[in-house]
């Protein structure tokens, strides 16, 4: 009899790449480098790891979550691709939609379009935006439009044709002769059915650019999974939607992991939150290489938002989780601008050097070594002590920025930490108060390996009522691949005045199967599959549109939603179905199981001065406590560091914090 499969989460990111094992006792945790050049041995270094008596006949399942989408879309280190596009219309990626970074420069320098002119050919064909056609696409057109694509010698081809979204006939056609050139073809009426030109095609682009770069990478690793682990073992991805999807049919549509990596995080904040009875909340996820913050606002069902996602600038058609990044995070580099300014991010010491305190060649200061030298990092308790850190080199490095700015290495320390503070500040009300959220009303969630280092902070200055730290925050994205179920999300405009709810299910149908069919692929049984519809809905003649359950209420909770993102209801004007959306889910898994609760003061291990520019920059003496030694019910009281094998929490002086019966350690401020 062949034994239960074993389970692992595992996340790549930046700088460290996270992995969780589930026990019988507990969760196994453990982060090591990532290894940028060659992430997969990372990842089955960091599996070993976990399961160190090696592989068993049932194999192991891995969940896996990954920046390679992501990385190649910002660096552009994507495959040769061609597109092929409308005559006259050859032109949509580097129009764009005219947007300018900089209003008021007189000669600003035009964005570079992803694709070069000559990587563009255009097709003599037409419809209009009913699907009727304008300019027939012929069989000699066809042969042309073949030719001269195999003349560009692409890795991969994407077609987005005028009006396709209403019907795909043109782009199927080209299709069927364009794959007889052996390389991948990605057609905009199957990746991204919905209307608006340039996203479309910025989206059927990026997952034809992607298919040659995550298509090897995750075969590679499916495959040294299996050899290390057993012919049973099996691979899945965690997508940008949250849900994640067995190897083969992420990179059959790997523009769905723009934002792979991040997702674990949200998803696994949502079941906690959800645990816990939190509603809305605030995220705040600190990396080594960047912050993610995001709004969550809970619901009847605690669902999570999806909304089109941008990336480098780029809109895409695929959704994801609602994520707001800045380039700050505890291997950001601090320097001086030309005016004089110090600015910490976006450049990163990542994991190859890493910061100054890694001990491993990096020279230049970055936040972690300042708060190595504000005494908030424990040299000897970094990674469980596993990782000791190196106090005098980060001293040496914070000492040559403060030199070049006339001011002392402390000084310099503390500017670095305020500066980033309040790059994650700006952030949070981009996400709440932007959206007409008050974050005076909200926790935060904070986790990351350096979020607990500034969670304090940054919910002090926004007046948030309290701050929840998850067990493990260092590997909070990585438990949340676990908890994920698979999913498939899809959606397809419709644009036209809202209907009945008997019109709306012939709408939904279609996707509704092709949904089904997608988890059913994956062995997901019919009965466990839960299916979510969504309403894009606008008022005739805007342009936002807001997310809508399906349901007998839609049309009044649209009205809510208006009236609380723009401070008004607009019931006066008829109210357009933009596009449906279905989310197909199979089971989940509980990552959360309420202990019972110990009311009692806990002890530190030890006393160290600290020191918190949040309350002055004074030095205090700061007890030092052992997250594995507090218990539900176990009590502090600021200034004090809490130090786990993943990350490190500062309660700041009038701090309280508790562990609460989720394991959760939860800070409020002086009352």
């Amino acid at each position: 009899m062949v034994g239960k499969r074993a389970r692992a989460g595992v996340d790549t990111g930046g700088t460290f790449t996270d992995a969780v094992m589930p026990t019988a006792d507990g969760w196994r945790v453990h982060k090591r480098p990532t290894t940028p050049s060659r992430p997969e041995q990372a990842v089955l270094g960091a599996l070993e790891a976990l399961h160190p008596a090696g592989p068993a006949a049932a194999g192991v399942e891995l969940v896996h979550g990954t920046t390679h989408a992501t990385n190649a879309l910002l660096t552009g280190r994507l495959a040769r691709t061609v597109l092929v596009a409308t005559e006259g219309f050859g032109d949509v990626l580097a129009i764009g939609r005219q947007a300018r970074d900089r209003l008021y420069d007189l000669e600003p320098d035009p964005p570079r379009p992803p694709l070069p002119r000559a990587l563009i050919v255009e097709a003599r064909e037409r419809l209009d935006a009913l699907g009727e056609t304008v300019t027939p696409l012929t069989a000699a057109e066809v042969t042309r439009v073949v030719a001269a694509v195999r003349a560009l010698k692409p890795q991969a081809v994407a077609v987005a044709l005028l009006h396709a979204y209403r019907d795909g006939r043109h782009e199927r056609r080209l299709g069927r002769a364009l794959r007889g050139l052996g390389v991948p073809v990605v057609l905009s009426c199957e990746v991204a059915p919905e209307h608006r030109e340039y996203e479309r095609t910025t989206t059927t682009w990026a997952d034809a650019a992607l298919h040659p770069v995550i298509g090897p990478a995750l075969g590679a690793l499916d495959a040294a999974l299996r050899e290390r682990w057993g012919p049973a073992s099996r691979l899945r991805v965690m997508r940008s939607d949250g849900g994640t999807a067995s190897a083969q049919a992420a990179a059959a549509r790997p523009v769905h992991l723009a934002l792979s990596g991040p997702a674990g995080g949200l998803s696994s904040a949502r079941s906690l939150a959800d645990a816990r009875g939190d509603l809305a909340i605030l995220t705040l996820d600190m990396g080594g290489t960047s912050t993610d913050v995001a709004l969550l606002p809970g619901g009847e069902d605690g669902e999570l938002p999806l909304e089109p996602l941008e990336l480098a600038g780029l809109p895409l058609l695929a959704r994801g989780l609602p994520l707001h990044s800045v380039g700050t995070g505890g291997g950001s580099l601090a320097r001086w601008d030309a005016g004089g300014a110090l600015a910490v991010g976006p450049e990163s010491a990542g994991a190859e050097p890493g910061p100054a305190c890694y001990g491993r060649g990096g020279t230049r200061a970055t936040v972690s070594d300042a708060h190595l030298v504000c005494g908030r990092l424990h040299p000897q308790a970094f990674l469980g002590g596993e990782f000791p850190l190196d106090p005098r080199a980060s001293a040496r490095a914070l000492a040559a920025l403060g030199k070049q700015g006339g001011i002392s290495a402390e000084r310099a320390a503390t500017a670095v930490l305020e500066v980033a503070s309040a790059e994650m500040e700006r952030a949070l009300r981009h996400v709440s108060l932007a959206e007409g959220w008050d974050p005076r009303g909200l926790p935060l969630y904070a986790f990351g390996g350096a979020g607990g280092l500034h969670a304090a902070w940054v919910a002090d200055r926004l007046g948030m009522p309290r701050v929840v730290v998850p067990p493990f925050p260092g590997a909070f994205s990585a438990l949340g691949l676990l908890a994920a179920p698979a999913r498939r999300t899809l959606a397809r405009s419709v644009l036209a005045p809202l209907a009945g709810p008997g019109e709306r299910a012939k709408l939904f149908a279609p996707l509704v199967a092709e949904a089904r069919a997608g988890l059913s692929e994956e062995g997901v049984p019919a009965r466990k599959v839960r299916v979510r519809r969504i309403l894009e809905l606008r008022g005739e003649g805007q342009a936002g549109s807001f997310a809508i359950p399906e349901g007998a209420q839609a049309l009044e909770r649209f009205h809510a939603a208006h009236q609380q993102r723009f401070g008004y209801a607009r019931d006066d004007r008829p109210v357009i179905l933009v596009a449906i959306r279905v989310q197909a889910d199979g089971p989940s898994y509980a990552a959360w199981r309420e202990q019972p609760l110990r009311r009692k003061a806990a002890r530190a291990f030890e006393t160290r001065p600290a020191r918190f520019p949040e309350h002055g920059g004074g030095t205090r003496k700061a007890g030092w406590y052992r997250r594995e030694d507090l218990a539900p019910g176990h009590h502090l009281r600021g200034p004090a560091v809490v130090v786990e094998y993943s990350g490190t929490t500062v309660v700041p002086p009038g701090w309280r914090a508790a562990v609460d019966a989720y394991g959760a350690l939860v800070m409020e401020p002086p009352q």
